[in-house]
């Protein structure tokens, strides 16, 4: 009997994106949404508006006649020092000159700040002083997050490979509300941070899970086009995040109208099912029939009882394999994948929330700048969907984030120039944003069914080290060049670009189920790109089983 895979039963008798899979398929892409919500929240809910020390008269920022007499100018950066006041001062007095004050020179704040509330309203900054010496707090807020999307991905990865995608999906939601509503209603720094931590958790484990199921249910024509599209859905919800920041202000009404919407999700514990290829690897082969079969009628496609049988024996004739972490490096070759896939998702990590949350440094409007560094995810997804079954994944993957890395170097010599550096951001944003999207596609079809989840929360994890990293190297531009995080972020997209070359390429090739299966895609050696004198074919990207592809 002819064996068939799980890929060849969807074309031949599902339908590889049938309206079973487009309804399923924007069902979950919905989740991505309230992912990127909490992903970049703090960066609104951690906003430090411009503040000074407090003075007695002084009801709000810059409000005293006599700011001259107590608070020194900062002449860098024009504007009243933000955490110094001198010594000795009484602006209750009625002084016409007060140039006498500051000879006994300056100290810290001891009254508390005043905070302008042009652009923010209440944040976590100014409802517990995280400024000055405490403005450490602060970053930590933005870290705490992609700390928590470290973790996430790992269990949740674990978990989803172990009891499905469904069942982990529909806990991560309820602890996303949960937690996001909780956050709003914390009534000291330490409670806030560790909800949002809870918060972070959840968006690897919502967004890695949706994306592992949507690629599993369609047929390999359409993997390019759905892995990309999800993105679509994250980037509208890092659009949105702006308007609604701009609309609300305070920072607990933002956390309320980012977390309760996502409610209506609970209803995908009825709306959706399990992922019928997990559940055939898993060896529940007549709950994987039963969810096809449904699939099919939806589809108006007929479903032979033969088609899952077929699947049946090829699987019973292949050893059984354990779903775990360490099957990432049983072999050299795995090992190798999973090295520079990690490092090229640590890379793209942490650039792209780099560039994110510095786009408050690149521009007087927060808000406004913000949504251009939003923006510019639509067009570089346009461009990935339009080439990357022309140029495949590797060589596309590699060209943006060497082009993304060229260009945030070049920053180096237009370093005193504002509009021409937030363009070579906004480029470099745009350049990793596709490398981003592609590496999710490209990942999920590099490692086996047994452990793609696995495979993909361990490469997540590598990720939010890079994230959690990004705020502290946005620091280094305090002490050093404003631009100085954008020439380090562009020299590890260079280096990550380069080396993205030593993988194989998946375009077109069938997603393997076990780790032999993905094994036998070898990794390019680097003699030929590294100046060896044999042919540059002769190490080339190749499956010892032509059959198997």
């Amino acid at each position: 009997m002819v064996t068939m895979t799980f890929d060849d039963v969807l074309i031949d008798h599902v339908g590889e994106f049938g309206k079973a899979q487009r309804i399923y398929f924007f069902l979950v892409c919905l989740t991505a949404i309230p992912c990127a919500y909490h992903s970049f929240a703090n960066t609104f809910l951690s906003g430090s508006p411009k503040h000074h020390c407090s003075l007695e008269e002084a009801l709000k920022y810059g409000a005293s006649d006599s700011m001259e007499c107590a608070i020194p100018w900062d002449e860098k950066n024009g504007e009243w020092s933000k955490c110094t006041e001198y010594k000795s001062h009484n602006v209750s007095e009625d002084l016409k000159n007060c140039t006498h004050f500051g000879k006994d020179g300056l100290t810290e704040c001891r009254s508390g700040w005043i905070y302008d509330n042009e652009i923010y309203g209440d944040t976590v900054v100014t409802d517990w002083n995280l400024v000055c010496d405490k403005n450490w707090m602060r970053q930590l807020g933005k870290s705490i997050v992609l700390l928590g999307k470290l973790i996430g991905s790992f269990v949740f990865g674990q978990l989803s490979d172990k009891f499905g995608r469904k069942k982990i999906l529909m806990i991560a939601l309820i602890i996303q509300v949960v937690s996001g509503v909780a956050s709003s209603l914390s009534k000291s720094f330490p409670v806030f941070i560790v909800f949002q931590f809870l918060v972070g958790s959840t968006c690897s484990g919502v967004f890695i899970t949706a994306f592992v199921f949507v690629t599993e249910m369609v047929g390999p024509s359409w993997r390019t086009f759905i892995g990309i599209t999800i993105e679509y859905f994250y980037t509208f919800g890092y659009i949105i995040l702006a308007g609604v920041a701009y609309a609300l202000r305070d920072w607990k009404n933002i956390e309320l109208a980012l977390s309760l919407p996502s409610i209506l999700l609970f209803s995908y514990y009825w709306l959706i099912p399990e992922s019928p290829r997990w559940m055939i690897a898993k060896g529940r082969y007549d709950e994987g029939m039963k969810v096809l079969k449904k699939i099919a009628k939806i589809n108006n496609s007929t479903f032979p009882e033969n088609g899952i049988q077929n699947i049946l024996n090829d699987k019973e004739n292949n050893e059984v394999e354990s779903e775990t972490a360490k099957e990432l490096f049983i072999t050299p070759t795995m090992r190798k994948k999973t090295f520079l896939i990690s490092f090229n998702w640590l890379t793209n990590s942490m650039v792209y929330y780099g560039l994110s949350f510095h786009t408050e440094s690149l521009g007087t409007n927060p808000y406004f700048s913000f949504f251009i560094a939003g923006a510019v995810e639509v067009p570089a997804y346009i461009l990935s969907q339009l080439l990357l079954n022309r140029l495949g994944r590797k060589k596309l993957l590699c060209i943006f984030m060497v082009i993304g890395g060229l260009v945030l170097l070049s920053t180096t010599v237009i370093k005193d120039y504002k509009i021409p550096v937030l363009i070579c951001a906004m480029i470099g944003k745009l350049c990793i944003t596709a490398s981003y999207g592609i590496i999710y596609l490209y990942s999920a079809e590099l490692y086996p069914t047994s452990v793609r989840n696995v495979g993909l929360g361990f490469s997540s994890v590598c990720a939010r080290i890079g994230g959690v990293s990004a705020p502290y190297i946005l620091l280094i531009g305090d002490t050093t060049l404003v631009v100085m995080p954008l020439i380090l972020f562009g020299a590890q997209s260079l280096l990550a670009g380069v080396l993205i070359l030593l993988l194989p390429d998946t375009l077109n090739k069938k997603l393997p189920d076990t780790v032999s299966e993905a094994d036998k895609h070898k990794i390019v050696r680097c003699k030929h790109l590294c100046g060896d004198s044999r042919p540059k074919d002769h190490y080339r990207s190749v499956n010892v089983d032509d059959s198997a592809v």
